[in-house]
């Protein structure tokens, strides 16, 4: 049984079954899902030393700028044009942060999570002025910077914070299982509670679907071929995440609250193609 729930891939595959089999938990299932994130959060950085290469994590930081807010953001905004029905929908999550589970992943596929961390960290701060600005530019709409303080306060700070507590004491691979089931919840959670957008419209999924493939799939791939000849295989993990991940459950928040729920569709196809990626990128696929 454990070595099951080890395999990301395979806990995800019944999370996305379940979900849309029963839709998800008929109560409080935002806030399982966001503490089951603030756990993989903190299990996942438990082993991670904080001392710091300054001048090491500011070129990192400044290359998962570029490949989140500039590649990934600008082919986001590109696709907006493309779908004009749901183009609120692009910009928020083309305004976005990188998902906060990026470095939980990176740790689930070897991938350097030291240089994840202090990226995402980074990322996060630049968003409550990114976000706002982003959306403001495009839509003309002013975005609650309370909302924005509090993600990086919970999902960052907090488990930043809480992982000291259990520095070094944890064992890599119970840490792993624990993700894994956090994820387990996540997904359980996002796609039951919005599995009626997912049966909504046959027309609109096909299109939106093969958007969010280039928008992961192929974006991810191409930066983490060449990423790997650059940088190493580890680096290479967290440079194809940071290029292919947005916080969707923020962009869902967002999205919903500024315009009809109906614009955090793409979001809610993202992050599937987002889980299937990961599992693909575990079984070596990619």
């Amino acid at each position: 049984m454990l070595k099951l729930v080890s395999s990301f891939s395979f806990t995800i595959f019944i999370a996305i079954l379940s979900g849309i089999a029963t839709g998800g938990f008929p109560r409080f299932g935002t806030e399982i899902a966001t503490a089951s994130l603030i756990l993989a959060m903190i299990f996942s950085i438990s082993n991670i030393s904080f001392k710091v290469n300054f001048k090491e994590e500011t070129k990192e930081i400044l290359l998962s700028l570029m490949l989140n807010y500039g590649f990934l953001s600008s082919i986001i905004i590109a696709m907006g044009y493309i779908m004009r029905d749901y183009f609120e929908g692009f910009i928020v999550m083309a305004s976005a942060p990188p998902a906060v589970a990026i470095v939980p992943l990176t740790s689930i596929l070897k991938g350097d999570k030291k240089h994840s961390l202090f990226s995402l960290i980074f990322l996060y701060l630049a968003s409550i002025i990114l976000m706002p600005l982003i959306i403001f530019i495009f839509l003309s709409e002013k975005v609650e910077f309370s909302i924005l303080i509090k993600n990086v306060l919970m999902l960052i700070l907090f488990p930043i914070i809480v992982s000291r507590i259990f520095y070094r004491k944890i064992n890599e691979r119970y840490s792993k299982i624990i993700t894994n089931i956090c994820f387990f919840l996540i997904v359980f959670s996002v796609i039951g509670k919005n599995r009626q957008f997912i049966f909504e419209d046959y027309f609109i999924l096909i299109p939106l679907s093969a958007l969010m493939f280039i928008r992961t799939f192929v974006t991810s791939t191409i930066i983490k071929k060449f990423s790997t000849k650059i940088f190493g295989e580890e680096r290479a993990v967290s440079h194809a995440l940071f290029s292919s991940f947005k916080n969707e459950g923020l962009i869902m928040i967002i999205a919903s609250s500024l315009f009809s729920y109906s614009t955090a569709l793409p979001a809610i196809v993202a992050l599937i193609f987002e889980m299937i990626l990961i599992c693909c990128m575990e079984a070596k696929m990619i």
